[in-house]
């Protein structure tokens, strides 16, 4: 993933920085200006970069197990347990910013999309000692009966 130059700032020049990208961020207007405003702004790594950490802390947000997590985003168990950290120490804020975007309804279209791809994942876990788990994985018939 992309990083920042390791050439130090002022703290005064970061200060700036920060309050220059919060106020062009906090200036657009609509879900379309917004999109554009990425797409043109940041690398399509930065864009995943930025999409798995939201994911990220909406899937902590929503109960999921490390190893789902990881499963589904193709992340590390430690890139996990330092965001688990974080947000366990994020103020307020950062924790009504994201169960707001959890309530979105997009939001629950994907924790279903979510769920029926660790569908696969759970019946693996299942088949170890389970024979009708087993059958249903080889069989690829991922439903729940």
């Amino acid at each position: 993933m992309p990083r920042a130059s390791k050439k130090p700032v002022s703290e005064k020049v970061m200060i700036e920085l920060q309050d220059n990208f919060a106020y062009l961020v906090s200036s657009l207007s609509n879900s379309v200006e917004i999109q554009q405003f990425f797409n043109d702004f940041l690398s399509d790594e930065e864009k995943l970069m930025l999409s798995k950490r939201l994911m990220l802390h909406l899937m902590l947000e929503n109960g999921y197990e490390a190893e789902e997590i990881c499963a589904v985003l193709g992340i590390t168990k430690e890139t996990v347990r330092i965001h688990k950290t974080i947000r366990i120490l994020g103020g307020s804020a950062y924790k009504t910013i994201i169960k707001k975007i959890a309530r979105r309804e997009k939001t629950k279209q994907f924790w279903k999309k979510v769920e029926n791809a660790l569908k696969p994942l759970d019946l693996m876990l299942q088949a170890k000692t389970n024979m009708k788990a087993r059958a249903k994985l080889l069989s690829g018939d991922y439903s729940d009966d």
